[in-house]
C-alpha cells in the first residue's frame, strides 16, 4: 500500500492508514461476496478437491491450470499442521434470519457445506488467498494508473469501476484464482513496461503466468512490441531487430512459455480441448454474438466496462504511445479468440484486456481532457 494517496485528506497518519486499508479491503472482499452469492464459489471446494484427483470438471484447459491450486494446497498443508493444529475447526451451523428456504440456491448450499469441518477449513484458505489477491490486484492497478492519469481522484475513480467490474464479471464462476492471478501477471508486466523497470522482469513474470493460466502468452509480445522503434515503419530490419536485449528476453520467454505449456500437458497427459453447447469457431460466434444468448453477452459486457471499449476506440489516436502499443498487442486477439472460442457471458474472461489497457485509455484522456490537453498526450520515449 505504500505509494497509496487517499483521495481526500487525512491529517493523522494512523487514521489515514487505517482509512486505506479499510477501503481497500473493501473494494477487494466484493467480488468474493458476488461470486458467492451471484455465481458458484460455493462449489470450489468441490472443485478444488477434482483438480487435486486430476480430473478437472472441463479437464482441458482447467487441470492445466496449476500454480494456483499448487499455491492454495501448500498454503493449506502449513495451515493443517499449524494454526490447525492449535485452533480446531468445525462444521459451522450458521443462525441466519427467516426462514432457509427463503433463500437462493447458492445461499443454501453454503449453509450445508459449512457444517462439514474439512469445507470450513479449506475456505478460509480460499477466502484468505482470494482476499489477497483483489488486494494486490488494487495496488497493481493504482500504481499502473499512476503512470497515465496524474488526477489521483481519477486513478480511484478508476478503482472503483474496476470494483464493479469485477463483482459483476462472475458469471457461471468459482472464486477464479486463475483470472485474478493472470490480472495480476498482466499488471506486473504492464509496470515493468511502461515504467522502464529492469527488463529481466518479464522472464519470471512469464514464467509464473505459464504456470497459471495459457492466456500469458501474450506477456513476452507486449514487452517485445513496446520496445520495437516504431518509428522506423515500414523498414522492417530496423523496426524489429534495433533492441537486441528484447529480442533476446522474448526469445527467452518464448522458449520458457512453449516449454511449461508442453511440460504440463505431458504430466497430466494430454486431452483434446473440451466444448460447451457448440464447438469453436464460428458456431461460439453465433452463440456468443447473434444467437439467444447475445442479450445475456451484451448485457453481461456492459457490466463489466459498459461502452470503455467503444470510448477507448474514439480516443485511441491521443493516447500515450504505450497504451497504445498495449491495445494493438492485446486488444483485438484477446476479444477475437475469446469470442470465437469461449463463452462471451462469462465476462471474467475479459478483465484482462479492460483493466490493463481499455480503462487507462479511457482516464488518461479524460485526464488530459480536464488539464486542458485533450489531443494531445506525452506518450513515452522510442526505444
Amino acid at each position: 500500500m505504500k505509494g497509496i494517496a487517499l483521495p481526500f485528506e487525512v491529517k493523522s497518519p494512523l487514521l489515514r492508514r487505517l482509512i486505506l486499508i479499510f477501503l481497500l479491503s473493501w473494494m477487494a472482499s466484493y467480488s468474493i461476496y458476488t461470486s458467492y452469492y451471484k455465481a458458484y464459489a460455493v462449489e470450489q471446494y468441490e472443485r478444488y478437491q477434482a483438480h487435486i484427483a486430476g480430473n478437472s470438471m472441463f479437464f482441458n484447459p482447467w487441470q492445466y491450470r496449476v500454480l494456483c491450486p499448487v499455491l492454495i494446497e501448500g498454503i493449506y498443508e502449513v495451515f493443517d499442521h499449524t494454526v490447525y493444529k492449535v485452533v480446531e475447526v468445525k462444521g459451522i451451523n450458521l443462525p441466519v434470519q427467516g426462514n432457509v428456504d427463503d433463500k437462493n440456491v447458492n445461499t443454501k448450499k453454503l449453509l450445508e457445506s459449512l457444517r462439514d469441518a474439512e469445507f470450513v477449513k479449506h475456505t478460509i484458505v480460499f477466502l484468505g488467498f482470494r482476499f489477497l489477491q483483489g488486494v494486490l490486484v488494487l495496488i497493481l492497478a493504482y500504481h499502473y494508473l499512476a503512470v497515465f492519469v496524474k488526477s489521483n481522484n481519477l486513478r480511484w475513480l478508476a478503482l472503483i469501476i474496476i470494483t464493479l467490474a469485477t463483482g459483476n464479471g462472475v458469471v457461471d464462476s468459482d472464486l477464479t484464482f486463475n483470472t485474478y492471478a493472470d490480472i495480476i501477471f498482466y499488471l506486473w508486466a504492464g509496470l515493468v513496461i511502461a515504467k522502464r523497470l529492469p527488463d529481466w522482469w518479464i522472464i519470471p513474470i512469464t514464467i509464473l503466468g505459464a504456470l497459471n493460466r495459457e492466456t500469458s502468452v501474450f506477456i513476452p509480445a507486449l514487452y517485445f512490441f513496446s520496445r520495437v522503434d516504431w518509428s522506423a515503419w515500414p523498414n522492417f530490419v530496423k523496426t524489429f531487430f534495433v533492441d537486441r536485449k528484447a529480442i533476446m528476453i522474448t526469445a527467452i520467454c518464448a522458449v520458457v512459455y512453449v516449454s511449461i505449456f508442453a511440460a504440463i500437458r505431458v504430466y497430466y497427459g494430454y486431452q483434446p480441448q473440451q466444448t460447451w453447447r457448440v464447438g469453436p469457431g464460428w458456431p461460439m460466434f453465433k452463440l456468443n454474438m447473434l444467437g439467444s444468448s447475445a442479450v445475456k453477452t451484451y448485457s453481461e459486457f456492459f457490466g463489466i466496462f459498459a461502452f470503455f471499449p467503444l470510448w477507448a476506440v474514439f480516443v485511441l489516436r491521443q493516447a500515450d504511445y504505450r497504451l497504445k502499443v498495449f491495445f494493438w498487442t492485446l486488444v483485438p486477439v484477446w476479444f477475437a479468440l475469446h469470442i470465437f472460442t469461449a463463452i462471451a457471458f462469462q465476462t471474467r474472461l475479459f478483465l484482462v484486456p479492460t483493466l490493463l489497457v481499455i480503462i487507462p485509455i479511457v482516464f488518461e484522456y479524460i485526464d488530459r481532457y480536464h488539464n486542458g490537453n485533450p489531443n494531445t498526450s506525452p506518450g513515452a520515449l522510442r526505444t
